[in-house]
């Protein structure tokens, strides 16, 4: 397939994955012979229609310079904000100033991205010309605890229901519009924003949802590590 459109990527890695419980942000973390970030960079700096890859880091973070990544001449460094809707907003403020027309944005602890979805994605979007997430349909039966306890509430519908991933496409102007009117004048950002999805869809920018593997996962957990380890070795097979 065939992409004749150019995309950039903005990677928010400005976090410090306090539920990893480790001393370093997670996206630091060794995972086979490189750290996270660099796995989840490399996914997209060889792809062909990835123009620029946007890094979104912490003003203080002293560790991204010392991969031998950040010195990838198709990466840029960009200082992150309070929360992550925040550094994603960074990232796409500076492609909105530059001109740039699509963008993806991906999380940064999410290595094992098949690029074949990141391509699948990429035709969908520019094809269609709308935004879209990589996706996977909910599988499992999904109950609905209690607020104040872990008691089943009810058993929640899933047809229709979906997990959403990264990446999530958009055209930069829409994006920008989006993010940029769910964020006060004092920087606070609107608690209902979970995602760039969810700030299109209520800036009423309609999103589609891409099927992708769901080997994409997101490390959040110390053993998410062992998970990701075994996805990426099973690709290099």
């Amino acid at each position: 397939m065939v992409i004749d459109h150019m995309f950039s990527v903005v990677i928010p890695a400005s976090g410090i994955g306090k539920r990893m419980q480790a001393e370093i942000p997670k996206q630091y973390l060794p995972l086979l012979d490189k750290s996270v970030l660099e796995h989840t960079i490399g996914c997209f700096t060889d792809l062909p229609f990835v123009d620029e890859v946007v890094v979104v880091i912490a003003q203080h973070d002293e560790m991204f310079n010392t991969l031998k990544i950040a010195n990838h001449p198709k990466i840029h460094k960009v200082i992150g904000g309070k929360e992550r809707a925040n550094s994603v907003f960074n990232g796409i403020q500076y492609l909105y100033e530059k001109g740039t027309q699509w963008v993806m944005v991906h999380d940064a602890a999410r290595p094992c991205v098949e690029q074949d979805d990141i391509v699948n994605l990429a035709q969908h979007c520019f094809t269609n010309k709308q935004a879209g997430i990589l996706g996977s349909p909910v599988r499992d039966t999904m109950k609905r605890a209690g607020s104040n306890s872990n008691l089943i509430e009810h058993t929640e519908e899933r047809n229709g229901l979906w997990h959403a991933f990264t990446p999530q496409c958009s055209n930069v102007s829409q994006l920008f519009q989006a993010l940029n009117s769910q964020i006060s004048t004092q920087g606070d950002i609107n608690p209902r924003v979970t995602d760039e999805a969810s700030a299109l869809e209520m800036a009423g920018f309609p999103v589609a949802l891409v099927n992708g593997s769901a080997k994409n996962i997101k490390i959040t957990q110390p053993e998410d590590l062992a998970l990701a380890e075994y996805y990426i070795k099973s690709k290099k097979q």
